[in-house]
């Protein structure tokens, strides 16, 4: 033993000291400073008995060296400051073993991650600078840090400790955002589930045994469930058991009370019901967790999302952040929607889809915003007047009923006649409804806002032109030369751009599937003119400038389109104009047909060219909102009540994702999308899909609502006229 520290127990790589100077203050400040002697893997300090476990290494320590060390320790003891703000929460996921050892996989919730990129890269580089850590990445998406450590030599509080002081204040009403992956749901359902199953067998078990009636006697059981129904019936009593415990926590303790209730009281169909929901709820939870993981999957090897990361991306991917271009040349996609040239030194926007490449670029930083909550409150719906109108109606008819009967009895069955529990729980089931039918649909439902589910919009806000198109097409050809024609002259440029690697997109494959392109060599892009050659003349296709005395080319400007001018020949004369408009992305259609038919205002952005983003807006029959950006909008939107859904394909749009109601993030998979959306789908055919859902989630709320008015109807006469038993209300 050691002077000052008494050992309590040993074992081979463990000991429990006990440390007579610390008066319990600061025990996260007191276990890192005992992780940090020589050796030591983990430490626990317990403030009640003063007691802490270490772990250590045995092959490059031993007990001695610890208890010496920990007892250098000592006079620090009594002057441990208070610990600070608790430590951001981690998810700890799996750990294998490898060659090395045990390798852990942890999330560690940092706050800010979403709000500034900059929190991101520190975090980052802090992990990784510790040695045992395999890999660490960050998510904005979700708001955490996925580390992959070795357990044997560093230990996961020594990580959480490297980034809880980089975490920014918290915002007004800001929670932790939860994780697509959190158990929580998934094992309240499933127990849920197995609770109702070995409920039924027991009933079950007992009818083929020959016992009749339930298995215990009495009112107990019926008069129990009834208070389970009425704490889960009344909004307040069940919002506050949710905050006070945490929703899952506070779910599964009404759930397993009344399955026992009802096995208690012989009641089958109970069971059933409660099973077949359960049952609901996990099929749309595993479909949830199963498509996360994809998503997961198909960014695995993405590009990283940070500052200052280097990053090669090929043709056709999309940059995740703004980014400095350091080798390659081509074009990107504006959120215009019209190409922009591509070359060393130029800063290329979020989500711009390159051509031509490949490009080496240095991730840049986007701005940072303070998320604040929703200025004016939404207009409630239907379902949200019910439950602010039965809920005192239902404690005046108890009080009618107590003052008339005078009898605790036929209050207490009053509250169980007349309560908006039908309602909450058709509203509730119709939430995973609408989860369910989006997952089918390709939606990626992240749910880090577990109070943003799936909602008929009253405003559908489209973040740019860009989101509405999906590459160029050919519009108008124009001859400058009497000897060719305009399919000569696509037919040269289509050649001359496959030459070049293609800087404009696909926009000339069509061309050169059908007619052949013109065999062309050699072909060069310097980041504004693609040149070949063909027959031994060198042909070059560039933007049409202003000083380009072509006057048909103001004309076709004026209608927003991108103009390239074909030159070649022995004196490299103008050839001809090619017009290039955005194509209009399949699905557009449908999204204004759909939101027309559900009464969903829909308006786009306008961003960048103006002339270029009314074309899009005409031509997609989309009004165009101009003037102030994406936050004022939906702030404006809002003042007037309405619930704001907000679809972007970038991560320029977090400020926005944050303030409107529901934030749809399009992405193709290829990519991560380093800004906090609610939904991430696929294409437009997924935002129908989330437009379609909504709207049937408001039918079967309102549904819902009609059965539970018509209820509380029937037995507040029934309640008046009647005696029934805590049975049958």
């Amino acid at each position: 033993m050691v002077e000052g520290v008494d050992l309590v127990h040993a074992t081979v790589g463990r000991v429990r000291v006990r440390l007579p100077g610390w008066s319990g203050r600061g025990q996260r400040g007191l276990e890192a400073r005992l992780r940090r002697v020589w050796g030591v893997l983990a430490a626990r300090a317990n403030p009640l008995t003063g007691n802490a476990l270490i772990r250590f290494d045995p092959t490059v320590t031993d007990e001695g060296v610890v208890l010496a060390s920990v007892r250098g320790l000592q006079p620090e003891l009594d002057g441990v400051p208070e610990d600070g703000p608790e430590p951001p929460p981690v998810q700890y996921e799996r750990r294998v073993r490898d060659g090395r050892g045990l390798v852990g996989r942890a999330r560690i919730a940092v706050r800010g991650l979403d709000r500034d990129p900059r929190v991101a890269r520190h975090a980052v580089e802090r992990i990784e600078a510790r040695p045992g850590v395999a890999r660490a990445s960050a998510s904005p998406l979700t708001g955490r840090v996925l580390v992959e450590f070795a357990e044997d030599e560093v230990a996961l509080e020594d990580l959480v400790a490297e980034v809880s002081d980089l975490e920014l204040p918290a915002s007004p009403d800001e929670d932790r955002p939860a994780h697509p992956l959190d158990p929580g749901r998934a094992r309240q359902s499933a127990t849920r589930a197995a609770g109702a199953g070995l409920g039924l067998g027991l009933l079950a078990a007992r009818r083929l045994a020959g016992r009749a009636g339930p298995p215990v006697g009495g009112a107990l059981p019926v008069v129990t469930a009834g208070v389970v129904g009425i704490l889960q019936g009344f909004p307040v009593l069940r919002d506050g058991l949710r905050r006070l415990l945490d929703r899952d926590t506070a779910d599964l303790i009404f759930s397993a009370a009344g399955i026992a209730t009802q096995v208690l009281s012989g009641s089958p169909l109970g069971l059933a019901l409660g099973g077949a929901e359960a049952l609901f709820l996990l099929t749309e939870v595993r479909a949830r967790r199963a498509a996360w993981r994809r998503y997961e999957q198909e960014t695995e090897n993405a590009a990283p999302s940070r500052p200052g990361a280097m990053i090669r991306l090929e043709a056709g991917e999309k940059t995740p952040l703004a980014a400095e271009v350091i080798e390659g040349t081509g074009t990107a996609t504006g959120r215009d929607s019209l190409p922009a040239p591509v070359a060393p030194g130029v800063v290329v926007s979020a989500g711009a889809r390159l051509h031509g490449g490949p490009f080496v670029l240095e991730v840049r930083g986007g701005d940072t915003f303070v998320a604040e909550p929703r200025t004016a409150p939404g207009a409630p719906s239907l379902y949200d007047r019910y439950l602010r109108t039965v809920g005192p109606a239902a404690l005046a008819y108890a009080a009618a009923t107590a003052l008339l009967t005078r009898s605790l009895s036929r209050t207490f069955k009053s509250l169980l006649l007349v309560n908006p529990r039908a309602a909450i729980m058709g509203a509730e089931a119709a939430d995973s409804g609408a989860s369910a039918r989006v997952l089918r649909s390709g939606v990626t439902v992240v749910g880090t806002r577990p109070e943003r589910g799936v909602r008929l919009p009253g405003v559908l806000l489209i973040d740019s032109p860009r989101v509405l198109t999906e590459g160029l097409e050919v519009g108008v050809v124009l001859p400058l030369d009497e000897a060719w024609d305009a399919s000569a002259v696509l037919k040269r440029a289509a050649g001359i751009s496959s030459a070049a690697d293609s800087p404009w997109g696909d926009v000339f494959r069509a061309t050169s599937a059908s007619t052949g392109a013109a065999p062309a060599t050699d072909g060069t892009f310097d980041g504004e003119a693609a040149t070949a050659w063909v027959e031994g003349l060198r042909y070059s296709l560039r933007p049409v400038s202003n000083r380009d005395p072509v006057p048909a080319a103001a004309r076709l400007r004026n209608r927003g389109d991108y103009l390239l001018m074909l030159r070649g020949g022995r004196d490299e004369r103008p050839l001809g104009i090619l017009a290039l408009r955005p194509r209009l992305a399949p699905g557009v259609a449908n999204v204004v047909r759909a939101c027309q038919r559900h009464g969903v205002e829909i308006g786009l952005l306008a961003v960048g060219d103006p002339v270029a983003a009314r074309s899009v807006a005409r031509r997609a029959e989309v009004p165009l909102i101009a003037g102030g950006n994406a936050v004022d909008v939906v702030r404006g939107k809002q003042e007037g009540g309405a619930l704001v859904a907000f679809v972007s394909d970038n991560a320029d749009a977090a400020a926005a994702f944050a303030a409107c109601d529901l934030a749809i993030g399009l992405t193709d998979g290829r990519g991560h999308l380093p800004a906090r959306a609610d939904l991430l789908a696929p294409d437009l055919g997924a935002v129908v899909a989330i437009i379609e859902a909504g709207a049937r989630r408001e039918t079967a709320a309102r549904d819902a609502v009609a059965l539970s008015a018509v209820a509380n109807g029937v037995g507040a006469v029934w309640g008046l006229r009647g005696k029934p038993g805590v049975e049958s209300a």
